[in-house]
């Protein structure tokens, strides 16, 4: 059935949140509940949007399971809302004297250096943007990414990224490398092997991701398995905790191990993995970023270059 052209003006933001509640909640009293309405009202709402579109969004039934029709309105009503959002949080920075705002993604590769050296940049220049930062892994960053959540994601530029279609462009390369803690055993060695290595516990990165998929290729390049058991860990804290009250290697970015290594919380051990994820990089959603995401862009540059030289 042809969706007739005028849908768009019988509908509104609240329309979109309702939908979003109901496959949230998967069901009319719930949401109505979630949305301080009667299920009649939210029923009538409901008939309303999709006599708009001419095409049910929702099976009715026990699930309220959305239709192939609804999963597409569904996607784009998350789209819609959060650029609503977007719009509402850049203005209130823009009339708080700030030249706009920005959501920035980081993983740890570049929470420690990268993202520090981006935020005194632009605190130095007028009408300074406003940063709202967001660390984790690549996997929770980028689902984040793809909804709009986010305006930018510093990470590493993986098959993933490449792959995405999204905006993206490496700023330096970063291998990983062994870390332990300031009093581990292989602390003071001059040299450390892989097979060292198996001989300690190990606080491995998390399973499926593509660093741990590098981790293992390296030990099997050296005809070695991988750690057969051990922690795995996406979190900064408690990873840094382990390594300074047990014997337990991990893997960092050079320039994380370092930094946390002059605060003698880690010491880099001289062993760096031959199988590394790509460069470090930044990846955004748009061709033309607005003048804000811009400034961010050419600051994360500007600085990654400098990374780039050794400074």
């Amino acid at each position: 059935m042809q969706i007739p052209v005028p849908w768009f003006r019988r509908l509104n933001l609240r329309h979109l949140e309702l939908l979003l509640e109901l496959h949230q909640q998967r069901s009319l009293t719930q949401a109505a509940q979630a949305l301080h309405m009667t299920q009649p009202a939210v029923s009538q709402q409901l008939a309303h949007i999709e006599a708009a579109l001419g095409v049910p969004l929702f099976e009715r039934g026990r699930g309220l399971p959305p239709t192939p029709s609804g999963l597409a309105v569904l996607r784009y009503a998350q789209q819609v809302l959060e650029g609503a959002r977007r719009v509402q949080l850049e203005v209130q920075a823009l009339q708080a004297g700030h030249g706009g705002l920005v959501r920035l993604g980081a993983m740890l590769v570049a929470a420690t250096v990268l993202v520090p050296r981006v935020v005194s940049r632009l605190q130095a220049q007028p009408g300074a943007v406003q940063l709202e930062l967001v660390e984790d892994i690549l996997q929770g960053l980028w689902p984040r990414l793809e909804r709009g959540e986010l305006d930018l994601v510093v990470c590493r530029i993986d098959a993933r990224v490449r792959a995405s279609g999204l905006p993206a462009e490496a700023l330096y390369e970063d291998p990983h490398v062994v870390v332990c803690g300031p009093r581990h055993a292989l602390a003071e060695r001059q040299a450390v092997t892989w097979a060292d290595t198996l001989r300690h516990p190990w606080v491995l990165p998390p399973r499926s991701t593509p660093l741990r998929s590098a981790l293992e290729s390296s030990f099997n390049a050296v005809g070695l398995p991988p750690p057969a058991s051990g922690i795995a860990s996406a979190s900064l804290s408690a990873t840094q905790a382990i390594l300074q009250t047990t014997d337990a290697l991990a893997v960092m970015s050079r320039s994380a191990a370092l930094h946390f290594q002059a605060q003698t919380l880690v010491r880099a051990l001289p062993l760096e993995l031959p199988y590394d994820i790509g460069p470090v990089g930044v990846a955004w959603r748009t061709l033309d970023p607005g003048p804000a995401v811009s400034r961010v862009l050419q600051s994360l540059r500007e600085e990654g270059r400098r990374l780039a030289r050794g400074g």
